[in-house]
């Protein structure tokens, strides 16, 4: 395995994951100049990720899937649209979430691309259940497909529990239409809830109930996610949704990440997610690490009103989510932090700062967590060798 992080022209981060025969990942965030207008900050993000897939070797035909965070989506959307950012990231599957970046410009961008080793990249982009802006990318290997969907906006009645049942429907239906299912296939999903404080219970109502009804059972398992305060496309829309699922796994290649001397089972307080899953390959596993919070192993929030020792004990989590599996924080290949409270985001950072090595791509957002007393949370994904009798990645 080779591993390498970048960093190109002051406004892009990188990592790559490389193994020997097999494709290689990258993963970038990339910033934009603050202080200048919004139009103007479109045009160099799009400058800086032309020089950036120049300098890396990729293109549009090794995009997968991005999702640009914005700070005010209802007056930025038709701009974006209109972009030609956006027409390229339109290569793969690509989301659009109101998060405001807490340092930096307006818009920052991650990006998720896969360049070939010894096969080509079999790419698809669709819209999703005749909507104009649910979207996905098929990407098919040798192995495996590999299924992106994005930007599922709450559609119906103005309640959260409605449009939930919706979007998993819908997503239900892309998943059977390409051959997968919700308990077979699919290893994350990002759930973005407007005004989380009164939205988030009907949500996790939904899903509940909706898993249930699709065999995700404390016996089985659960989906690796992020629960977070995000605006979506539309204003009426409480409810939107990305997700990632894969074709071809086999139950043994799906594991079940914890850490119960540190994180409780989520089901204990009623929440049906993983703490994170482990997808096993051949050449390496991908580690997916969900929004993770300042918690105890009795689902106890830590250190109230403490947003640094809150900060520092979510990382402690991760690092015991991950240890287990021989894996630790330099192996991560992005982390996205987000802080309830705009005034939080210097004492946090700080704590990053010392905790994170500096090259790993790291993004913060503006995003309350699913409890009010919960003042921070963190996620990513992280990407070891493995060696095993499962096909490789790709």
């Amino acid at each position: 395995m080779n591993t390498e992080f970048l960093s190109i022209g002051g406004y892009v981060k990188a990592s790559s994951f490389s193994f020997s025969g097999g494709a290689t990942e990258y993963y970038f965030m990339i910033d934009s100049k603050e202080d200048v207008s919004f139009e103007h900050e479109l045009k160099n993000i799009y400058n800086t990720y032309v020089e950036a897939m120049k300098e890396c070797g990729l293109s549009g035909y090794t995009l997968v899937f991005s999702r640009i965070y914005v700070s005010d989506i209802a007056n930025q959307k038709d701009m974006i649209r209109n972009s030609a950012i956006f027409r390229e990231l339109k290569m793969g599957a690509v989301s659009v979430i109101q998060q405001c970046p807490v340092y930096g410009g307006d818009i920052k961008i991650l990006m998720y691309h896969i360049k070939p080793g010894n096969t080509a990249l079999n790419k698809k982009t669709f819209d999703c259940n005749g909507e104009k802006h649910r979207n996905g990318a098929l990407i098919k290997g040798s192995f495996y497909e590999l299924l992106w969907v994005a930007n599922f906006y709450g559609i119906g009645a103005f309640d959260s529990y409605v449009q939930t049942t919706e979007i998993f429907e819908s997503f239900d239906h892309v998943l059977d239409d390409n051959g997968l299912t919700l308990l077979d296939n699919t290893v994350r999903t990002w759930i973005y809830v407007r005004d989380v404080d009164n939205h988030y219970k009907g949500m996790v109502e939904s899903r509940k109930e909706y898993f249930e009804q699709n065999g995700l059972t404390p016996e089985t398992r659960y989906i690796a996610s992020t629960g977070i305060e995000g605006f979506s496309n539309e204003v009426d829309s409480l409810v939107a949704f990305d997700a990632y699922a894969v074709k071809n796994l086999v139950p043994e290649q799906i594991v079940r990440m914890e850490a119960l001397e540190n994180l409780s089972p989520t089901i204990q307080y009623g929440v049906t997610f993983e703490r994170g899953t482990r997808i096993r390959y051949g050449d390496r596993s991908h580690l997916h690490i969900s929004g993770t919070a300042s918690i105890d192993k009795h689902g106890n929030v830590l250190h109230l009103s403490d947003v640094k020792k809150q900060a520092k004990r979510t990382i402690e989590n991760i690092k015991a989510l991950l240890a287990p599996h021989g894996a630790g924080i330099s192996n991560m290949a992005y982390i996205i932090g987000y802080v309830r409270n705009l005034k939080d985001r210097r004492k946090v950072m700080d704590v990053l700062k010392k905790e994170i090595p500096e090259n790993i791509p790291l993004i913060l957002l503006e995003g309350a967590v699913c409890r009010p007393t919960w003042l921070v949370e963190l996620e990513g994904v992280a990407i070891i060798p493995d060696s095993c009798d499962y096909p490789p990645f790709f």
